[in-house]
């Protein structure tokens, strides 16, 4: 993509930096200067960049939600009971944990790439009868 108009900072290199500008991973306020200035002159680069913000917004919402999800309190309760009931009787209590790792990758043709990694481990909790 490009605006046809000469720039300092030439276009490509402008959106091969669109991620890391958007992440903050930018340390060097020069190069940071020039990019922001060829956004200001380049409409084309500008649009791509905005997109990429768009994006880069619903990723971290999209995971964020799917991260960050707490069981409600009557579920934590109700467990907490049946727990209690297992230990009384002298049960063993086996837990299940699952947990998918996934990790996505944007080469630069735009081609969406992801891997997922499930792991799983089972944990064994003995209660001493009282």
């Amino acid at each position: 993509m490009s605006c046809g108009e000469p720039h300092a900072t030439p276009c490509v290199e402008v959106l091969g930096a669109a991620v890391f500008l958007i992440d903050g991973e930018i340390e060097e306020v020069s190069r940071v200067r020039d990019i922001e200035t060829h956004l200001s002159e380049c409409p084309p680069c500008k649009s791509e960049m905005e997109h990429e913000r768009k994006m880069h917004q619903m990723l971290h919402d999209v995971l964020t939600r799917s991260c960050c999800e707490t069981a409600p309190p009557e579920f934590h309760q109700q467990l907490a009971m049946q727990l209690a009931a297992m230990r009384h009787q002298g049960n063993d209590i086996f837990t299940e944990f699952t947990r998918t790792e996934i990790s996505i990758q944007i080469d630069e043709f735009g081609s969406v790439e992801s891997h997922e990694i499930t792991i799983e481990t089972t944990q064994e909790f003995h209660f001493p009868n009282e």
